[in-house]
């Protein structure tokens, strides 16, 4: 099998100009190049590569760099929404479940329904202990308490594929219950906790956002189909989620999170095809509280 070789920087850029590629300022190409790798900025041309893997006509170099650092700095915003939600998320439940069943209800597999596998969870658990071992909580209740971690300390320690997983194996009941708290039901809330860590986890590995369909697509209410087709995995399906999920935080959401999105978009919108994201004309009024 033949092993691809290596490539100057002034190879990949001879290589993107003799595919089509319109590039001006080959000093600023390099630089770009130099602090992206070649393979994650190719991901962002494949939008423009036609068949005969050459580009479409007018594609321009500075289009599709603007176009990556329109996605990093999306990431930004979006990982500052789902950290609030793991935060806010890890306070619900650690707060109901000490109330209902204790401190360390949450080590009794009764007390989830039957597809709770306490095996997974707690391995799950202990790899989290390990990869905290050296944060003065880890070693305070390794030392202190034998290592028994009451749920409200515990959570803290909880992934967000963590809090998805507790929430889904939680009973109906519990569901229920803490579902109340974000105005929902339970089968959308175990939705978008579910999808919120799978965007999460992209966003960690900083993985592409603008032009991508999404594998998990959050189950959402009657009324977005006003704005939107619910069943096409977009990016305006994941901001609508988060904007459910920030429901008692509407003035952060509005404030915080969506005036920066809108004025990255407006930076930006020379560069963006906003269908790529679902996005139809009023799309900022669709996300607003």
């Amino acid at each position: 099998m033949e092993v691809k070789q290596p490539k100057t920087y002034e190879e990949q850029i001879e290589i993107l100009r003799d595919r089509g590629c319109i590039i001006s300022d080959d000093a600023s190409a390099m630089d770009f190049l130099k602090r992206v790798n070649y393979y994650r900025f190719s991901g962002y041309m494949t939008a423009f590569k036609q068949s005969d893997d050459t580009y479409i006509e007018g594609t321009t170099f500075e289009k599709v760099s603007s176009i990556y650092n329109f996605d990093q700095n999306l990431r930004i915003i979006l990982i500052k929404a789902l950290s609030e939600i793991e935060i806010t998320s890890k306070s619900i439940l650690a707060y109901y479940h000490a109330h209902r069943y204790g401190s360390l209800g949450y080590l009794n597999k009764d007390n989830f329904n039957e597809k709770h596998d306490r095996e997974r969870f707690t391995q799950k658990f202990e790899a989290s202990i390990q990869n905290n071992r050296s944060t003065l909580i880890v070693k305070h209740h390794l030392k202190n308490y034998a290592g028994k971690f009451p749920i409200w300390v515990a959570s803290e320690l909880f992934t967000m594929g963590m809090i998805s997983l507790f929430y889904a194996d939680l009973v109906t009941e519990d569901k229920r219950a803490i579902a109340s708290e974000y105005g929902t039901s339970y089968k959308y809330l175990e939705s978008w906790l579910h999808s919120s860590a799978v965007l999460r986890n992209i966003c960690a590995h900083y993985g592409r956002l603008y032009n991508v369909r999404f594998h998990q697509n959050p189950k959402l209410p009657r009324e977005f189909a006003k704005h939107a087709d619910r069943s096409k995995h977009t990016l305006l399906n994941q901001l609508y989620m988060l904007r459910l999920l920030y429901s008692n935080y509407r003035n952060e959401w509005n404030n915080a999170l969506l005036s920066p999105l809108v004025a990255l978009v407006e930076k930006y919108e020379d560069h963006l095809d906003l269908n790529t994201m679902g996005f139809p004309v009023n799309w900022s009024d669709i996300l607003r509280w």
